[in-house]
């Protein structure tokens, strides 16, 4: 239940600066902004699909393994 509970915050958590970010005017940079600037560099596309590798893992092996 506490893992759940982590997802969910994290999720609310991005969204939520993606809001606030959108509501400033361009003074911070957004999440999406982030993962393209990341993405131009050969080290940030390394980091970005491991991000992705390890919540898909996380994700799938919590949900989906008979407990």
């Amino acid at each position: 239940m506490a893992v759940t509970a982590t997802w969910v915050a994290l999720i609310v958590a991005g969204a939520s600066w993606e809001v606030a970010c959108q509501r400033s005017g361009g003074r911070w940079a957004s999440l999406a902004d982030l993962v393209d600037r990341l993405w131009i560099h050969l080290p940030g596309r390394i980091l970005l699909v491991l991000i992705w590798a390890f919540i898909g893992w996380h994700v799938f092996a919590r949900y989906t393994l008979p407990a």
